[in-house]
């Protein structure tokens, strides 16, 4: 088997990164009422790591969220997250929560119908929905 396949032979899935916070308690507050998340879990006394999570429909979002020493350079992270039905009305729902988000949700040229906005420590967070097929690729060598 080709070192291209070890991903499908081990059947890797899920991607839970993890966005270094000022403040834990802000952020999983943020994550959890603006933007619709739920707490997983924390650790640590007093808690200093967290996790939030949404497994309602689709592949399962989870994102890890790890509160910096005092001192320590934030660094930012850019996420996608996928909207699997109506990002215009996720936009909208967000916007009436008093969220900032960025410009209305616009067709890309990569085929995606997308809208930014930032969590409280600068982290990028676009919401993406399919809009249109986009030509194919060029291949990609294996």
């Amino acid at each position: 088997m080709s070192a291209s396949r070890l991903g499908e032979l081990h059947e890797l899935h899920g991607l839970q990164p993890v966005l270094p916070v000022a403040d834990l308690g802000r952020s999983v507050q943020w994550y959890c009422e603006q933007i619709g998340l739920d707490l997983d879990f924390l650790y640590g006394a007093p808690p200093h790591y967290g996790r939030v999570k949404n497994l309602g429909f689709g592949a399962p979002i989870y994102l890890h969220l790890s509160q910096i020493a005092p001192g320590e350079t934030l660094a930012r992270a850019e996420l996608r997250l996928h909207v699997g039905r109506d990002v215009d009305g996720l936009y909208a729902a967000y916007r009436a929560r008093g969220v900032a988000v960025g410009a209305p949700p616009a067709d890309q040229p990569w085929g995606l119908r997308e809208f930014e906005l930032r969590d409280p420590d600068g982290h990028l967070l676009i919401f993406g929905a399919e809009s249109a097929p986009v030509a194919a690729a060029a291949a990609v060598p294996e």
